[in-house]
């Protein structure tokens, strides 16, 4: 049994206030006493959380955007710089883990130094990669590219001690590639009550007064903003109450041309953020908001997602309507939330209006839906995510111990 403190390194090429996955875990080891040193981009910070702390140690690097070559240079500067900080953190102080969050994979890199020491090393795959990459630059599966990409999951995977992906879809596709066979541990993206607070009571919309809808997340072309925005239009006219509110990120041309989108449409009653919303003002945007919006289109990568907006939208009691995809119909069907086809902008109005004509049923499936994930719950991600840390640094300082036999 672990008695002291842990030091844990965690590499994100992201930064820590606007990624939800990396705050939550890291949380969840500081809260009771662990350090964590997390190596990524932003602003450089120290948080007591608990009885442990949070530092931020920034690198001199941008996200990457662009081309894919853009993309794989930017990979490759960020994992450059990140494995010297990484390293002089180790000699300063040495770590009992380090955690690299995907994307890329081979961020697992950075850690080399630890590594060959014998520290244990997760690799969190947020995203399967090759998929990603694929659907978001129109890459064939047989293409050289997408190969190398491939190449590159199972020879990160296999540098790491253990892996953690978000579903047990995504732990079927690795598998079936031969990536992680053996050492996958599934650790969703719940909703940490600790920030959104006990399960809100499902929601009956007002009867007077604006209905508000909320798309919280990525703005990138596949999770279906466009069509939110384009089903909005079908309905200006139908429902005059509907007010929309965007808050997403991605790259400045993609807020850039749906904030155009909207203004063409109703400048009045849409409303895209003009800047990245911290996650910690997440709750609250929840809180004001009546309806959840998830228009994720389909493709290979997407149809592994159980999207975490969809999740904290339940979380909030908020009813929801979504698109059908197969790994949200795994968890989640037509009892607990109106779908549409992904893609689809009349579809997609269609389900609007249909929630909220009928209140009541809305306010049902929102019940129905909270049931449905209460086995998802952060509390049980949590102890399923510090388990593995304990085991991994458990199984270390046993490797070192003086007179402790191995093999």
């Amino acid at each position: 049994m672990l008695t002291a403190p842990l030091r844990v390194a965690m590499i994100h090429l992201s930064e820590l206030r606007l990624d939800s996955r990396v705050q939550r875990q890291a949380r969840a080891l500081a809260e009771r006493g662990d350090e964590v040193d997390l190596v990524g981009i932003g602003e450089r910070e120290t948080v007591r959380v608990g009885a442990g702390t949070m530092r931020v140690h920034p690198v001199d690097a941008a996200k990457a955007h662009g081309g894919a070559g853009s993309y794989v240079r930017g990979y490759a500067n960020f994992t450059a710089r990140a494995l010297a900080r990484v390293a002089a953190l180790d000699r300063s102080r040495r770590f009992d883990v380090v955690q690299a969050h995907n994307m890329p994979d081979l961020l697992v890199a950075a850690a080399l130094v630890p590594r060959l020491r014998g520290v244990p090393l997760i690799l969190d795959v947020h995203d399967t990669f090759p998929e990603l990459f694929a659907t978001k630059f129109a890459r064939p599966p047989r293409d050289p590219l997408a190969r190398l990409l491939r190449w590159e999951e199972r020879l990160s995977a296999a540098l790491a001690t253990r892996v953690l992906v978000v579903t047990e879809q995504a732990r079927r596709r690795l598998h079936s590639r031969g990536v992680g066979v053996g050492s996958t541990e599934v650790v969703m993206n719940s909703p940490d009550e600790r920030l959104f607070g006990e399960p809100r009571d499902a929601l009956l919309l007002p009867a007077e007064g604006p209905l508000r809808l909320l798309y919280h997340g990525g703005l990138a072309e596949r999770f279906g903003v466009r069509t939110l925005i384009e089903a909005f239009g079908l309905l200006r006219e139908r429902l005059p109450r509907l007010r929309l509110r965007i808050c997403g990120s991605g790259e400045p041309a993609e807020r850039e041309r749906l904030t155009a989108l909207a203004r063409e449409i109703d400048r009045e009653r849409i409303e895209v953020a003009p800047a990245p919303v911290p996650f910690a003002q997440i709750p609250a945007e929840l809180a004001g908001a009546h309806i959840g919006v998830v228009p994720t289109l389909h493709d290979r990568f997407t149809e592994l997602l159980l999207p975490v907006k969809l999740l904290e939208y339940v979380h909030m009691g908020m009813p929801v309507v979504c698109s059908r995809l197969p790994c949200i119909a795994d968890y989640l069907g037509e009892r607990e939330l109106r779908t549409f086809t992904a893609g689809d902008p009349a579809d997609l109005a269609a389900a609007i209006a249909a929630l909220c004509a009928d209140p009541v049923a809305a306010q049902r499936r929102a019940a129905q839906a909270q049931s449905a994930i209460a086995p998802l719950a952060w509390e049980r991600q949590r102890e399923r995510y510090l388990g593995v840390v304990d085991e991994l640094a458990g199984m270390a300082t046993q490797l070192t111990v003086p007179g402790s036999v191995s093999g």
